[in-house]
């Protein structure tokens, strides 16, 4: 039996399971070949650099653009990068146009975005389900506005899902609360106001995207949003997402991430969080509010959750205890307990490390099953990689 002969789903099935540079040569044997295997070939782009960005754009026909479900774009400079290049914004902006069944995105900036170029090609994007955005270089220097980031999650009608790492906070939304060394970006008060969020582009707008059910805050700065005060008629979030920042105020970051966690609303059931909570009293709303009233305040109350994700990366053994009374009423279901490094982690060392790390984490958890009084728990995980993973079944 010869390749020619098998029927077309025999061929796409075979192709599915070939790695991506095996079905771009299987593609090339025969005209056939090069018509069945396009929109697979097509369907998940990763374009790694700024040049690679504008040979895309100048030498893949547009018509590919409809085969596209899934489009990763980094635009940092490529290896010969001249000084002085124009940024990508055109270039972004171009196949983003052609792009008419897209289902994810994912930008990783080297530099600012024009906004207004970009924003109308986002706004025609209404099969995108899944957002992600964040900055390539250094805060310091080649940031990525807020203003921006929500500006442009803002325009796409059918965001699910979002995800923002390292978006830094705008001077127009943080009153003057930054602490030295933390970046702030000064100039995006041009950034136009938006048909749903008006001229309030800072974070804590996400929540009233209609149809968001996840936010993911990854190294992102938060402390400014210890008094943030959310009115109005929120998205129905399920899930969220803070990892916390390497500018944190341990104080007042774990304010401000418990409120975010009361103003997510009552329909959140999964938290994750690197930020270590501590007992504290809600603060007040002071300063601007952030958002116009439209329907009613948000209560001030902690959410009933299902499930509780810890990073043990960047939550000490010693904060557990606390953050587990602080979330004391959120009649949490099932506790996880993660460190993915050492998840990942094959050497010896590091693996020896992770055993050792494990059996003190082990023990404050026997200690606070023994006398906690959660009647809603029903597990607790803890997973430190290979060897190390233990399930406490209540």
């Amino acid at each position: 039996m010869t390749w020619n002969i098998l029927p077309t789903e025999l061929h796409l099935a075979i192709g599915r399971f070939l790695p991506p540079q095996d079905t771009r040569a299987l593609s090339r044997t025969s005209r056939a070949s090069y018509t069945l295997y396009v929109p697979q070939i097509f369907a998940d782009v990763t374009i790694p650099s700024r040049s690679a960005l504008q040979s895309f754009v100048t030498h893949v026909p547009a018509r590919y653009g409809a085969l596209i479900k899934g489009l990763t774009v980094c635009t940092k400079p490529g290896e010969r990068a001249v000084v002085g290049e124009a940024d990508s914004t055109e270039d972004l902006a171009t196949l983003l146009a052609t792009c008419s069944c897209l289902r994810s995105l994912s930008l990783s900036l080297a530099g600012s975005l024009n906004v207004f170029t970009i924003t109308p090609v986002f706004a025609t994007l209404t099969t995108v389900h899944k957002f992600e955005i964040g900055c390539w270089g250094q805060e310091e220097t080649a940031p990525v506005s807020e203003r921006i980031a929500v500006s442009l999650a803002a325009s796409l009608s059918s965001l699910t899902h979002l995800t923002l790492s390292r978006i830094t906070r705008s001077a127009l939304h943080v009153d003057n609360c930054s602490p030295t060394g933390v970046p702030v970006v000064l100039n995006d008060h041009d950034v136009p106001s938006h048909p749903v969020l008006g001229n309030e582009l800072c974070l804590p707008s996400l929540l009233k995207l209609p149809n968001l059910k996840s936010l993911d805050l990854r190294d992102v700065w938060i402390d400014c949003d210890e008094n943030m005060c959310v009115q109005g008629k929120l998205a129905q979030l399920e899930r969220v997402a803070l990892s916390g920042s390497m500018y944190r105020d341990a104080g007042l970051e774990s304010k401000a991430c418990l409120a975010w966690l009361r103003a997510c609303g009552p329909v959140l059931r999964s938290f994750e969080t690197g930020i270590p909570l501590g007992e504290c009293r809600p603060s007040s709303c002071l300063g601007k509010d952030w958002m116009d009233a439209e329907v009613e305040s948000i209560p001030s109350s902690l959410p009933i959750l299902s499930d509780f994700q810890v990073d043990a990366e960047r939550v000490a053994l010693d904060d557990l205890p606390p953050m587990l009374n602080v979330l004391a009423a959120c009649e949490i279901k099932r506790v996880t307990i993660v460190n993915a490094a050492m998840c990942a982690a094959q050497d010896t060392f590091t693996r020896e490390c992770a055993s050792d790390e494990f059996e003190d984490w082990q023990d404050v958890i026997e200690h606070f099953l023994h006398s906690n009084e959660w009647g809603s728990l029903k597990s607790m995980e803890l997973n430190f990689g290979q060897g190390t993973q233990r399930v406490w079944n209540l």
